[in-house]
């Protein structure tokens, strides 16, 4: 039966309980509590408005689809999988690139354990099985036009300002206004992110099984990331920074696209079940 052949080690996904208290506390305090952020009022302000949402969106988010997987739901362990993805990224760029401060080593444990449990689910899960619990109606060609279509545009949004900054020996104005030596999003996006996408869309239209396992999760990570970029724009609007409306537009119609692309590539799963070892 299809509802037994999908196995993963349970003890990756018991690294959800230290990291959900981590996480509490990490966004809890960001959020909350005045003076936690040391930065420059620009990238604080961004800062505390992700914190926001990973506290109200991603922590619920990630304990339900634990739950979920931990009783044998797919579909709960590839959401998972993607608010996973979204908290070694975040932060990556907490532990690097925030200013030090008393949230320091609960930014870098959060990053460990997040970093080991999404290698060590990659590295167990049978991605063979995952791909069987799809079915032929899945959106393959949709799903990967948009994956590509999400690098190219992201790609062209960073080169457009690194290129002309290194041609004239200035730096980038994104890196000015926060205040940092770069911006750890242009690396992240374009060393591990955009690659990720480029790669998953391949796999995924010649129907191999790393596209298969991967694509979900990157679309939940997707629309985790984009409701995290909503989430900073309100709060620098409320704080008095300006936000270009384009922009706002452009990541309020990425979050639409993305949470409805995941919706209709998760109806295609057909297993709702993995069996636990």
């Amino acid at each position: 039966m299809k509802s037994e052949i999908i196995r993963y080690p349970n003890g990756w996904l018991w690294l959800t309980l230290p990291i959900a208290i981590l996480l509490i506390i990490a966004a809890g305090s960001g959020a909350f509590i005045t003076g936690v952020y040391r930065d420059n009022p620009y990238f604080a302000a961004q800062a505390i408005g992700q914190d926001r949402i990973s506290f109200f969106v991603v922590f619920p988010t990630l304990v339900i689809s634990a739950i979920l997987a931990s009783r044998g739901s797919l579909h709960g362990w590839i959401i998972w999988l993607g608010a996973i993805v979204y908290l070694v990224y975040t932060y990556t760029v907490a532990a690097f690139e925030v200013r030090f401060n008393s949230l320091f080593l609960v930014n870098v444990a959060l990053l460990g354990c997040s970093l080991y449990a999404l290698t060590g689910s990659l590295v167990t899960v049978n991605m063979n099985q995952i791909k069987t619990c799809f079915t032929k109606h899945t959106p393959i060609k949709a799903v990967v036009i948009y994956l590509t279509i999400l690098a190219i545009l992201f790609y062209f949004l960073w080169l457009s300002e690194i290129i002309p900054a290194l041609m004239a020996g200035r730096i980038p104005q994104s890196i000015q206004d926060n205040g940092t030596p770069t911006n750890a999003i242009h690396v992240l996006d374009m060393a591990w992110i955009l690659p990720a996408f480029c790669i998953t869309a391949v796999n995924l239209w010649r129907r191999q099984p790393l596209g298969y396992t991967l694509a979900g999760a990157l679309l939940s990570y997707a629309v985790f990331l984009t409701a995290a970029i909503l989430g900073m724009a309100v709060f620098m609007i409320r704080e008095g920074f300006p936000v270009p409306a384009p922009q706002a537009a452009i990541f309020a119609t990425l979050l639409a696209f993305s949470l409805g692309m995941l919706i209709w590539y998760m109806k295609n799963l057909e297993s709702p079940h993995i069996r636990k070892e």
